[in-house]
């Protein structure tokens, strides 16, 4: 197994939180501009609800896989598969983390995202 260093991780990390806040921004201003917000204090305000929203997002996808793997119906089912029960539990925790990571980066972006809202609103106004 190929093992990562850091600073790619670190890189990759960021080239999806830009990646990210460039997103929300574009879908933003296309909802701003479709919606009427033609100022730049619209566009910010928008900003500002894009970025929360993609901080519930992220923490509804974190909720909903812990959510799933505390199922016991969920936990029922899985039991018919063919791996072990620490192998189903390793894939569990696995599941669980890439929640938390999506949470990590979604949050961040959210909260990127929704500062550079605030300081339009506060250069423009």
């Amino acid at each position: 197994m190929k093992t990562e260093s850091s600073a790619s991780v670190i890189l990759r990390l960021l080239g999806k939180i830009f990646l990210a806040v460039l997103i929300i921004s574009l879908v933003v201003g296309v909802i701003c501009w479709i919606g009427g917000w033609r100022t730049m204090i619209n566009y910010a305000t928008g900003l500002m609800y894009g970025g929360m929203g993609a901080m519930i997002v992220g923490g509804l996808s974190a909720l909903g896989g812990v959510g799933i793997a505390r199922d016991p119906t969920y936990r029922y089912i899985q039991s018919v598969m063919p791996n072990s029960l620490s192998e189903r539990t390793k894939q569990d925790w696995r599941e669980n983390m890439d929640s938390v990571n999506f949470l990590f980066w979604a949050g961040i972006a959210g909260i990127l995202t929704a500062a550079g809202g605030y300081l339009l609103y506060i250069f423009f106004k």
